[in-house]
């Protein structure tokens, strides 16, 4: 058997649908009723309002949390280490999001919150990351056009002891910010005639190692937006 084909054989399938619990699953609940998180804080007694909460750097009421969070310039999502939608920003209404999402949605499995043929390529970026192979994974979101550049950025985040503890997901849209840097310093954007367009996954061709490499994700507008 092949080094490649042992790995393979090894690799540990993400379980997208959240099957099992964690030590932090929040346990009695339906992880796809659309008022979990209702139920999750009243089980749990959460926290809000003015409460304060101790951080690792600081101390902040619920409040004060919520407007930093939501503050963010990019649309921010959590999924535990058990592939469970925990949160997103609520940074305005999902019509006008990159990647919409609804209070219904959290506490899905992910595997709901992508169409069954991306669910493949979703699986594929979660292990990158929770193997260590890679820390994090950028997509650029095919089919811009010239006046948007909207990428998703997975991030593996650990705990104090560097155990995998999910995905920190940010989507945004890069264009605002290349349009501010060629205003302030007399640049521009010019064609380079050694680059062929690569109009499926971004504004230039990858190189054929990264393509190998890199899982292909076959929808990657939903974010945490789809329902079926």
């Amino acid at each position: 058997m092949t080094e490649e084909k042992k790995n393979n054989v090894e690799a540990p399938v993400e379980d997208l649908f959240s099957t099992k619990d964690i030590d932090t699953t929040i346990k009695g609940l339906e992880k796809a009723s659309e008022t979990w998180y209702e139920q999750a804080a009243e089980q749990t007694h959460a926290v809000s309002g003015d409460t304060y909460v101790k951080l690792d750097c600081g101390v902040l009421t619920v409040d004060q949390l919520n407007y930093f969070l939501n503050s963010m310039p990019f649309e921010l999502t959590f999924a535990d280490d058990n592939n469970q939608f925990l949160y997103y920003n609520n940074m305005m209404p999902a019509e006008e999001m990159l990647a919409g999402r609804k209070p219904g949605q959290v506490g899905n499995a992910i595997a709901y919150c992508h169409p069954e043929r991306a669910r493949k390529g979703a699986a594929a970026v979660v292990n990158l990351l929770r193997t260590g192979k890679q820390k994090k994974f950028r997509l650029a979101v095919p089919g811009n056009g010239p006046d948007k550049c909207v990428l998703h950025d997975y991030i593996a985040m650990h705990d104090e002891d560097g155990r995998f503890r999910g995905v920190n997901e940010q989507i945004y849209d890069l264009m605002p910010a290349i349009q501010w840097y060629l205003k302030h310093t007399g640049q521009k954007l010019v064609d380079d005639p050694n680059v062929t367009a690569d109009t499926v996954t971004g504004p230039s061709q990858h190189k054929e190692a990264e393509k190998k490499e890199a899982p292909q994700v076959a929808d990657a507008t939903s974010g945490a937006s789809h329902q079926e």
